[in-house]
């Protein structure tokens, strides 16, 4: 099963790429977490995208693709080796309808295709009430909210103890520009898959234990 998991900074895709993943023993792929390691490795994609985002610039799509194409590889070797591994589970790409054709061509030499493409939507000024009020680990990287997921201690992560912070983009000028990136560049992308026809709308202004069980619920079908 080969699943992308779609909607604006806030609506909740993180959150629920960690829930579900395990439950359908997808593996997590977001193209982040791909650049760290890569860099991490020093391998040849690695410092070709350590020297772009050192410069401040985007990693250009056919780069992201290519780093993104290798852990299909991999992914793909697990399922072949007997590991229990039923898939992937997208989080933050395809950004763009480039990277979205370039997906499509990857799963493609492998045999396989994407299952369904869930949009997690949620109302404009609620994104904006999550991602003010978000909280992030400085040394691990987990996430808070200060009203509907606090940590334990006031300011202190619950999982490593590192100090918890507003993130510069976190800030409500920083929130309208990156909305407005998503509705130029990413949304787009709806439309794209809609014609595909493996698009499926799940509310996300729910509970989260809630938009969990609609999306495994989208999922079984």
């Amino acid at each position: 099963m080969y699943v992308i998991l779609m909607g604006a900074q806030g609506s909740g895709k993180g959150t629920q790429a960690e829930r579900i993943g395990p439950q359908l023993k997808l593996v997590k792929v977001a193209t982040g977490d791909l650049f760290r390691a890569a860099i991490a490795q020093k391998s040849e994609l690695g410092l070709k995208v350590q020297s772009i985002i050192e410069a401040g610039d985007l990693v250009p799509d056919e780069l992201t693709s290519a780093i993104v194409q290798v852990r299909l590889a991999q992914i793909a070797a697990q399922r072949s080796s007997g590991d229990d591994v039923a898939g992937a589970l997208f989080d933050g790409f395809p950004r763009t309808e480039a990277q979205a054709r370039s997906l499509d061509e990857i799963l493609a030499s492998q045999g396989v295709s994407l299952d369904a493409v869930v949009e997690i939507d949620v109302p404009r000024e609620k994104l904006i009430d999550r991602l003010s009020g978000r909280r992030t680990c400085e040394n691990c990287g987990a996430v808070y909210h200060v009203e509907s997921d606090p940590p334990k201690v006031d300011g202190i992560c619950d999982k490593c103890g590192g100090k918890l912070i507003q993130r510069e983009d976190d800030t409500p000028d920083a929130i309208a520009r990156r909305l407005s990136l998503y509705d130029n560049s990413t949304r787009p992308l709806l439309d794209y898959y809609r014609a595909k026809g493996v698009l499926v709308t799940v509310d996300g202004d729910q509970h989260i234990d809630k938009v969990t069980q609609d999306i495994l619920a989208v999922l079984q079908k």
